[in-house]
């Protein structure tokens, strides 16, 4: 190879393959966080929002069925490439434990934009204010609001 035709190789195509390599290496850009909805119906737990793959999906499913043998656990969370799960499993996972270990057998909550919107049938006040209490403390970077009726 010609002394030209080095430098042009050098000066022009080896920095135009390092470009393309570094672009297709990169990361994709960070995916906005999406909704997950959780439900808790006698001995069911009902799965549902988005995830930005399926991957992620099965580990929301993977984190809530390491929590109980005893409940069916429905999967109906969507694979959806522009949106995430909006807390990562072990807190899903963290917060679906607190309402079983209180023994909730009715409940629904729906995260999305940092806030936790709950609604649960409990037995009294007193077990309302220990799972109001519990949530928070699951999940302290979540804005929590409840609606808690009691038998």
């Amino acid at each position: 190879m010609q002394f030209p035709q080095r430098v042009f190789v050098g000066a022009l195509v080896v920095p135009a393959l390092l470009a393309s390599v570094g672009l297709a290496s990169r990361p994709a850009p960070d995916v906005a966080p999406g909704q997950l909805v959780f439900a808790v119906r006698s001995s069911e737990i009902v799965l549902a929002g988005t995830a930005s793959s399926a991957a992620e999906r099965q580990d929301v499913v993977d984190a809530v069925r390491a929590l109980t043998a005893a409940h069916r656990i429905t999967d109906m969370i969507t694979p959806n490439a522009d949106q995430r799960v909006p807390v990562p499993p072990a807190v899903a996972a963290s917060l679906l434990g607190v309402v079983l270990d209180q023994g909730v057998t009715e409940f629904t909550g729906v995260i999305h934009k940092g806030h936790l919107t709950a609604s649960a049938r409990v037995a009294d006040p007193d077990r309302a204010g220990a799972l109001s209490d519990a949530l928070r403390a699951a999940a302290p970077d979540l804005r929590v609001d409840e609606d808690f009726t009691s038998d």
